[in-house]
């Protein structure tokens, strides 16, 4: 105050008053910002973090932009305006000065927020962090943009409530739109969270497929099959579906394999000359026991099942392989059959099948039965009838033949 009351007594004018002012006031600020950024600058050297010097450099053009509008406002006091005038020039400093104050407090959040990020999302082999991470950092300088808005707006006395509930409708609409979009970046963002995936896993899906999980987006999963199929599920649905994970909780894998020998052969025998040959397999995780186990005395072998580890999924065949090729060979040296399904075949005599033609079926061979054969039973006791009225004409015929031959018999004794 008291080098403005100086800088008064030296001019008459108020241009050149308020000229001084200004000048005097940026030289003053500049020697302020310049003891206050060295200071920060040492501060900032002994940080192992990067971060308090992007923010000391970002913050270069806008506390020069300040120093320039507070050595403005100084001068202006100092000529006289009318009352609109001076209330629209405080208004401008005001909004100026807030402006200017908000952008470096997004400054620092934003710089803080980014660096954090990217820390956090180079841990990860996936890119939908990253994409996220560009989503919030887009949405974090919309948020800032609107709130900047609202507020010069109603620093100038303009109503604000109508553009908010507007705002708010307009959120409703298109997140009514984008319904099935979002609903595949929360779960994109759940599977992140949970986990439960990663990109190299293999996975087997509900439906049977198995692959390898090759991108995780904010909209699907992409998992490659070992047919090299590529094979899209949507976030939702990946989110909503059993699936084992066959590389949690760690890679290894235990290899099955299952044999059967002919009866007579000692199984301590066989469990002792496959455990032989297993030993010699160099693929095998030796950190963990073989186990092999007789399992059933079936109708016609002895089943066994073998047992063993490797360390990671992609040796599971090339290990089963090798061992299933040295159990044959080895079971092949020593002499002892692997069984085979046996059958006992006969021949048919082709003089006792059934013919369509023959005569027991004269009766409905040229017939149709639409109602589900129902109408044979009718057809049953049609040929009853017909039979029984047969029947009795024979019987009177009979009887008339035997009327005639005691007639006969009778005239011949008359005679």
């Amino acid at each position: 105050m008291m080098l403005i009351d100086f800088l008064r007594s030296l001019s008459v004018n108020q241009i050149e008053t308020a000229f001084l002012i200004f000048l005097s006031s940026l030289i003053v600020f500049k020697i302020i910002a310049a003891l206050i950024r060295f200071l920060f600058k040492k501060l900032a050297e002994k940080t192992k973090t990067e971060i308090d010097d992007i923010i000391i450099k970002r913050w270069n053009w806008p506390i020069n932009f300040l120093i320039f509008i507070a050595s403005l406002s100084l001068a202006v006091k100092e000529i006289t305006f009318t009352e609109s005038v001076a209330k629209t020039i405080d208004h401008i400093i005001i909004t100026t000065i807030t402006l200017t104050l908000g952008y470096m407090v997004y400054v620092l959040i934003d710089v803080t927020f980014i660096k954090i990020g990217k820390k956090i999302t180079s841990k990860t082999e996936t890119i939908i962090d990253d994409t996220l991470l560009n989503i919030a950092h887009t949405s974090l300088k919309a948020t800032f943009f609107v709130i900047a808005v609202l507020y010069t707006l109603s620093t100038w006395g303009v109503e604000i409530s109508p553009l908010l509930t507007s705002l708010g409708i307009a959120g409703i609409a298109v997140a009514l739109a984008m319904q099935q979009t979002l609903s595949n970046v929360f779960a994109g963002i759940s599977l992140i969270i949970d986990n439960s995936i990663r990109v190299g896993d293999i996975v087997r899906l509900e439906t049977g497929e198995i692959g390898e999980i090759y991108e995780i987006t904010l909209r699907s999963v992409r998992i490659r099959t070992f047919s090299n199929k590529m094979i899209i599920v949507p976030n939702n649905v990946m989110g909503n579906i059993k699936i084992q994970n066959l590389s949690l909780p760690d890679p290894t894998i235990r290899v099955n394999i299952r044999f059967s020998v002919q009866y007579g052969v000692d199984p301590e025998y066989v469990k002792r000359i496959v455990l032989e040959e297993l030993n010699s397999m160099q693929i095998i995780d030796r950190t963990k026991e073989i186990r092999i186990l007789f399992l059933k005395m079936d109708e016609s072998s002895l089943n066994f099942i073998v047992m063993f580890w490797v360390d990671h999924i992609s040796k599971r065949w090339p290990a089963h392989q090798e061992a299933i090729t040295k159990i044959y060979r080895r079971l092949f040296k020593e002499g002892i059959e692997i069984p085979f399904p046996q059958r006992t075949v006969w021949f048919k005599d082709d003089s006792k099948v059934p013919n369509p033609f023959d005569d027991k079926f004269a009766a409905t061979r040229d017939k149709i039965y639409p109602w589900f054969g129902h109408e044979s039973e009718e057809k049953k006791v049609e040929e009853v009838d017909n039979f029984e009225k047969r029947t009795l004409k024979d019987f009177v015929r009979k009887i008339k033949e035997k009327s005639k031959d005691i007639a006969k018999k009778m005239k011949r004794k008359r005679k």
